[in-house]
Parts: structure tokens; C-alpha cells; sequence
């Protein structure tokens, strides 16, 4: 008895959108995807957080929590009442270049749950206790993340990677002073001047039981007429390389973050620079993983973080080790990360990560959520969703040559910033004098 051949899965393709345009500029992008009967609507307002006042930074974010707390048609809990009524499910969020809004809602309640979803983002009641809720809400959240050292070490390396001029710098969601600061008349002025019709893109994902949905946007968003404000996107630079220590006396454990300002999608080098991130800190069995977790017993995990944003982006390793070790588990990444001589990534190594980058696709997109959620980001991104197949070609192109340069040209370890939070009477002697010019926070 033979072995029966088992021949190569066929290449999977993100699929195609029918794309239409409505009279008031929106933009709509439709998925159908039979027996898929739990339905994503998700809308997409261009809108850049450097839009925000500076001294109100965090105002979108208040914005869009506000926004399910009840509209001009159906005020207070009325709103509430009609979504549950129909199964649905409201979620959102603001990233550094779009707020997103989403409903999520069986296919048989569509109809009924998508003028509600209208309501939201049109006609939000944004009242003056609800808006003073949220901000009581949001501060007692960024008192927590001051607590907490994986929250305070990525604001703080975001902050040190990306020059302070920029919105990017700082956090999305704003700080307390920002926050603390803000009023409903703000956040009813922010509405006002950026939601509008011809900012969004609406992507529509599931089975719409051969029906087409397009007259069911159009009743619902058709007759929205917003003027906005212009906008810009910022286009960050990177600040020069430094090592700082956030104290946090008597922490038992360090959380480290080794990188720097990174590249976007759109650069030539971005398949390649994914790949040999892979490898080096992408998945278990990466280089940094296996040294640092299996055979040292530094960590309980360490990742190295490829984080595209619309311009430019986040690399970064990012672990938690242990205070006594620490010293020792950076000197040591930090040579995990070189990528010369025969430290160079291999055809091997460089197949598996293909093969993982590659294969996952599908299984990300198995569900309308998925569909819609890759959408999206794109569209926050700027690119049209070609761009998923587009891209898994390129990476099946790459070599170990591509992947090693383009790790040697994007993460050069004479020009990597530090960022660790821990004890700093513990590690700052270690740190010195492992050769860094330290920097106490």
C-alpha cells in the first residue's frame, strides 16, 4: 500500500469587494460571504489624532466611548434596549489616523440593526454626564496603566522612539492632564467638525441571504450631509537612540523593550523586514525564544513586534525578566538580534516563517469579522485590501539575502533605543555597566 501523494494547498486569495460610492462622498466596500450569518458592518472615518487640540488630546477617544450611550432618536437607555432588541453588538476605537465604529448583528436583524448603527455615528446624544463619566472613566484607567510597567514601558518607548513634535509620540488615548481637561461641549465640537460622510469608508462583511445590501446603506446613511473640517496626516520622524529606567521599586520583574522607529507597509522593504522579524521574534520556536525561554529560563515569553502604522511604524523586543537577570537577558538579546556572519537567516528558517505568514492569512479571515477587521485596517492604512494578496506574493519572494539586509538596514544595533521598567537601585549599576549611558525616570 502507497503512501497517497498529498499535493500543495492552493494559493488563497483575500476576496475582492463590489465597491460603490454614495451621492454624499461614502464609501461603501461589501463582502458577501455565504454562511457566514453573523454580519460586521464597520465604519472607518478618516480622522488623524494630530487633528485633536493639543490641550485636549484624548477627546476622540472620549467621543467614540460616548458614542453608544444614546442619539437624537433614541435617547439615553432607549438605545441600548433597541440594539439588544436585535442581537447586536456595538465596539470601537480610535487608532493615530481613523476612528473605527463597528456593529456586529445576525443577518436577520440587519435591516432593522444598521439604522441604529446610522444613529451612532450621525447622531450621538453625547450628554454632559455621560461625556463626564467616560472622563472619570479614562482616568482612573490611565491611574491604572501608571501602575502597571507594560503600560507605562510602551508609552514611555513610544515617546522615546518618535520625536515629541508628532501626535504619534503620545498616546492615543490621551494623558490625565489632556483628559482631565475635557468637556462635552469639547466633545460635541469634535463631532461636529471631523464625522462626516465623505471621511468614512462603511465595509460590510457576511451573508446577506442574496439580497443586496447596498439600498439598506443608502437608507440609512444617504441623506447624512456633514461638512468637515480639513485634515492632514502626520508623517513621523524618529528620535536618536537612548537607554531609560523607570524606577519601580522593588519590582521582581524588568519589562524591556529593545527597538526602534520602524517602516510602513508601503516600503519596499516591509515583506522582508516581516520575515526576518519572524524568525528572530515572531514565534515560539524564534531565535530570541528559544534562548531566552527554553534554554536560559529568563522569560516566560519575548516577542520581537513589527507594528505598521499609516507612515512609518514600531519594531520592538518586548519581555518581562527576571530583576536579577535582566542585565544579563538584554546584553543577550541584543546579540540574538545580529544578523551577520553565520548568524545570517536561513533557507529553512526563512520557509518555515513563509510558511507560517502565509498560511495564517486564511484562518485570520475565516469569519465576516475577520474579512472586516483586515478591511479596515488597510483602509486606516491608506491602501486598498489588493494589498493582502499583493503581499503574500512578495513574501513568497523573499530570500534569507532580502530578510538579513533588510534586518541589518531596520534594526541596526548601534541605533536601537532601551526602555526598561523595573528597579532601579537593582539594575542600574548592572546596566551601566554592561556599557549603556542610562537615563533614570
Amino acid at each position: 500500500m502507497k503512501r497517497p501523494v498529498v499535493p500543495a494547498p492552493p494559493v488563497w486569495d483575500f476576496p475582492s469587494p463590489r465597491t460603490a460610492q454614495l451621492d454624499n462622498g461614502l464609501r461603501v466596500l461589501i463582502f458577501q460571504r455565504p454562511g457566514q450569518h453573523l454580519i460586521n458592518a464597520t465604519l472607518v472615518l478618516e480622522l488623524p489624532l494630530s487633528a485633536e487640540p493639543r490641550d485636549r488630546e484624548g477627546v476622540s477617544a472620549i467621543l467614540q466611548r460616548c458614542l453608544d450611550e444614546g442619539t437624537a432618536s433614541h435617547p439615553g437607555t432607549d438605545f441600548a434596549d433597541e440594539l439588544e432588541g436585535c442581537g447586536a453588538v456595538l465596539a470601537g476605537g480610535t487608532g493615530y489616523a481613523a476612528a473605527h465604529l463597528s456593529l456586529e448583528v445576525p443577518s436577520t436583524r440587519f435591516g432593522t440593526a444598521l439604522p441604529l448603527f446610522a444613529e451612532a455615528v450621525r447622531e450621538p446624544q453625547l450628554a454632559d454626564a455621560d461625556v463626564r463619566r467616560h472622563v472619570e472613566l479614562r482616568l482612573a484607567e490611565l491611574a491604572q496603566e501608571e501602575a502597571h510597567p507594560s503600560h507605562r514601558g510602551a508609552i514611555a518607548f513610544r515617546a522615546g522612539v518618535i520625536d515629541s513634535e508628532y501626535r504619534a509620540a503620545r498616546s492615543a488615548s490621551g494623558d490625565a492632564t489632556g483628559v482631565g481637561a475635557i468637556t462635552a461641549d469639547d466633545v460635541r465640537a469634535q463631532h461636529q467638525a471631523h464625522y462626516g460622510p465623505e471621511r468614512g469608508t462603511l465595509v460590510l462583511a457576511g451573508d446577506f441571504g442574496g439580497e443586496d445590501p447596498l439600498p439598506a446603506v443608502v437608507a440609512a446613511f444617504g441623506d447624512w450631509r456633514q461638512p468637515t473640517v480639513p485634515i492632514s496626516h502626520e508623517v513621523p520622524r524618529s528620535a536618536p537612540a537612548r537607554a531609560l529606567l523607570i524606577d519601580r521599586p522593588g519590582a521582581v520583574q524588568a519589562d524591556v523593550r529593545l527597538g526602534r522607529f520602524g517602516i510602513d507597509r508601503r516600503h519596499p522593504d516591509y515583506a522582508a523586514l516581516r520575515l526576518g522579524g519572524f524568525v528572530l521574534g515572531g514565534g515560539f520556536l524564534s531565535r530570541l525564544n528559544r534562548v531566552l525561554r527554553e534554554e536560559r529560563g529568563y522569560t516566560y515569553g519575548v516577542q520581537l513586534a513589527n507594528s505598521p502604522a499609516r507612515s512609518g511604524g514600531l519594531l520592538a523586543m518586548h519581555a518581562s525578566f527576571r530583576t536579577e537577570v535582566a542585565a544579563a537577558a538584554i546584553a543577550e538579546a541584543s546579540e540574538l538580534l545580529r544578523v551577520d556572519g553565520d548568524r545570517r537567516i536561513t533557507d529553512t528558517e526563512l520557509t518555515d516563517a513563509v510558511n507560517f505568514l502565509v498560511g495564517i492569512a486564511p484562518l485570520r479571515c475565516a469569519t465576516a469579522s475577520g474579512i472586516a477587521d483586515q478591511a479596515a485596517a488597510l483602509v486606516e492604512a491608506g491602501l486598498d485590501t489588493g494589498f493582502v494578496n499583493t503581499h503574500s506574493a512578495a513574501l513568497r519572494q523573499v530570500t534569507p539575502e532580502a530578510a538579513t539586509e533588510a534586518l541589518e538596514r531596520h534594526l541596526p544595533l548601534n541605533d536601537l533605543s532601551l526602555v526598561v521598567v523595573g528597579d532601579a537601585e537593582a539594575l542600574a549599576e548592572p546596566l551601566r555597566s554592561a556599557g549603556l549611558q542610562l537615563e533614570l525616570a
